[in-house]
């Protein structure tokens, strides 16, 4: 996670993971600091967190998305900004890519180094810093990932600034966070009305026996239209439909039938209509949904 200079991102903790006996139990260590006693989520869960950060199976599905998409990572220099538990810079580097990490928190960055020097790579990639200052040169990366991440910014526009700062012309961004308009609070995972007011959300945690501190703390409500419209004032050109705009001139390629009927009767309108119809209809989904997911690039 990332989190501006002002804010921090140091929680108190009553568990070392410094002083774990092994590398699994610095994780299980970490695991239940942040999501047991910050969130108030089960022991239960954290224990099935903790197994699938140590098989890493969310870096893996994610890298495995990119791929489908197009991306190859063998050779090529990534960054993840907020590099959390390290989980995600470890898997790059199982792919042969260069990869570096960004983490302002002491207690994910120090478990994040330590499980790379375990696997025989530089701890020092990973650098504890904020994504308002990223300590790279300009036009560095060839890719830059970020997960769940900006909203735990005050403001997301420096961090997006400096994303698109050290990418290369060309180069893409894959960019994750929470979308505040759907209806589910996703770190405390209850439900949740959009944008609903900090002292409510903090009233209401309470009378359900959760602490608000991580909230009224470490989290600020982003939106689906904020970080589009951000992502566009920076100067980022934004690829995240043009999947989308591809089948719409090749409908036989979508396997969904009521799809494939969707996108020929759109064939049927002027080029321009038809795109910002898709377009439209897709934002309008989107603005719902719990997660943001873009794919960014910088221009040439």
């Amino acid at each position: 996670m990332s989190a501006n200079s002002n804010t921090g991102y140091n929680y108190g903790s009553p568990r070392d993971p410094t002083t774990a006996k092994n590398l699994s139990a610095a994780i299980e260590m970490t695991v239940l600091n942040y999501f047991h006693d910050q969130l108030g989520l089960s022991e239960e869960f954290c224990r099935e967190r903790t197994l699938a950060e140590e098989q890493r199976t969310i870096p893996k599905a994610v890298l495995a998305g990119l791929v489908a998409l197009g991306w190859s990572f063998q050779d090529e220099r990534v960054l993840d900004v907020g590099a959390g538990q390290g989980g995600l810079v470890l898997e790059l580097l199982e792919y042969g890519a260069d990869a570096y990490g960004v983490e302002p928190g002491n207690e994910f960055a120090n478990l994040a180094r330590m499980r790379l020097k375990e696997a025989g790579h530089d701890p020092a990639r990973v650098h504890v810093q904020t994504g308002e200052s990223l300590p790279f040169g300009d036009n560095y990366f060839d890719y830059v990932i970020s997960l769940q991440v900006l909203e735990h910014v005050k403001d997301p526009e420096p961090v997006l600034r400096e994303i698109l700062r050290v990418l290369r012309p060309g180069a893409q961004c894959h960019l994750r966070c929470e979308n505040y308009l759907s209806f589910r609070e996703p770190h405390y995972r209850v439900r949740w009305l959009p944008l609903l007011p900090k002292r409510l959300g903090a009233f209401y945690l309470r009378v359900i026996g959760r602490d608000p501190n991580f909230l009224t703390n470490y989290v600020y409500y982003t939106t689906y239209p904020q970080i589009w419209r951000i992502c566009s004032r920076v100067g980022f050109m934004n690829l995240t439909y043009d999947h989308l705009l591809r089948k719409l001139r090749e409908p036989r390629r979508i396997r969904t039938r009521y799809q494939r009927i969707a996108a020929g009767t759109l064939g049927l309108l002027p080029d321009g209509v038809s795109r910002r119809l898709l377009l439209q209809a897709t934002h309008l989904k989107n603005c719902l949904k719990p997660i943001v997911t873009l794919i960014l690039q910088k221009p040439l």
